[in-house]
């Protein structure tokens, strides 16, 4: 594999630990609730997943369970994705999409979009997921309702965008870093024509507003951290919404304050373990994401990782392959989904 290939790889075994089936709600807690449907003690689920310079492609699989993605989930969501996943092998699935019901026995390629609630159960599966920002898409996809379309590979579209995430995933090791960008680029563009090709004509806007006002806030949180002045009141000028309905739609993620001290965080959090030559001293670190004073700087970073800067600094890399951050960002897979934006 060369070093261009980022790649991330999470195992969860009880036959190795105990707590495998627990790790793995609380690692899922943010996306949807997950039930399993076996005992804790036969838990199992790989995610195998590479970053295709901002589409995510993952393969996983798993035991018999079921997954519910609600309102809160969504409204608490900093990303803006939408999902295909392909099923590889499967004892079958079905599931409501906001009011479309879906199931195996309809195809091997099902659409999500991520931000509209679903619940859906599934036997031991696996499956080959790609997830990209709504952005990626064509423009015109804009316009049509695909939550919860189930696609036959034995389409024209279909049998492209399987094709497509087949061969990927078979190359992505041996891949250059401008192999993982065209093949990320032609992943949008075949999704887009299963969206096409597939989609409903959507009437009213059926994504919430609250959440696409909660995005947009975000967005312009993740592009400011580095302004001193950024504050609740520069993002509702941004927006130019009331105090109190911005209030109201960070409410789910603990205000809009808490959002934007743990986002500088998790870049400093980011930035000490990706200066392996220590080039940056701590404070240039904090000043660079917002934070004016050192000590309020250690005393919240501490807060958030239950260690200071320093003690991170001295851990180095290791520390996140030891997931200590685990609370927010458990594995890679799960961070580069929280920057599709």
């Amino acid at each position: 594999m060369t070093d261009s290939a980022r790649r991330d790889l999470w195992i969860l075994d009880a036959r190795e630990r105990a707590d495998a089936a627990q790790q793995y709600r609380e690692a899922c807690a943010h996306l949807f609730d997950v039930t399993l449907l076996t005992p804790d003690e036969a838990f199992y689920n790989r995610m195998e997943g590479y970053n295709l310079a901002g589409v995510v492609l993952a393969r996983c699989s798993g035991v018999p369970q079921r997954y519910e993605r609600r309102l809160s989930h969504i409204a608490a969501d900093v990303s803006d994705s939408v999902m295909a996943v392909l099923e590889l092998e499967s004892g079958g699935w079905r599931g409501d999409y906001d009011g479309r019901a879906a199931s195996s026995e309809m195809g091997a390629i099902r659409l999500i979009d991520m931000a509209r609630p679903f619940d859906m159960v599934t036997e031991a599966y696996e499956t080959a997921h790609l997830i990209l920002s709504r952005a990626a898409l064509e423009p015109q996809t804009a316009d049509l309702d695909f939550h919860g379309c189930v696609v036959s590979e034995d389409s024209p579209s279909g049998r492209l965008l399987g094709s497509h995430i087949r061969a990927t995933w078979a190359g992505a090791a041996a891949m250059s870093a401008t192999d993982l960008t065209l093949a990320g680029k032609a992943a949008a563009a075949l999704v887009s024509a299963v969206i096409l090709a597939h989609g409903a004509p959507a009437g009213d806007d059926v994504r919430p507003v609250e959440k696409m006002l909660l995005a947009s806030a975000q967005r312009f949180v993740i592009q400011n951290l580095s302004d001193p002045d950024l504050s609740p009141e520069t993002v509702r000028d941004h927006l130019g919404v009331s105090r109190s309905l911005l209030y109201k739609v960070f409410e789910p993620i603990g205000g809009v304050s808490a959002f934007i001290q743990a986002r500088r965080l998790d870049q400093a959090f980011d930035e000490i373990t990706g200066d392996q030559a220590n080039q940056q001293t701590l404070g240039e670190i904090g000043y660079r994401v917002g934070f004016r004073s050192d000590a309020h700087f250690s005393r919240a970073f501490r807060a958030r990782f239950g260690m200071t800067p320093g003690r991170l600094r001295t851990l180095g890399e290791p520390a996140r392959r030891e997931g200590l951050s685990a609370i927010e960002r458990p594995d890679d897979v799960f961070d580069w989904l929280r920057g599709l934006l």
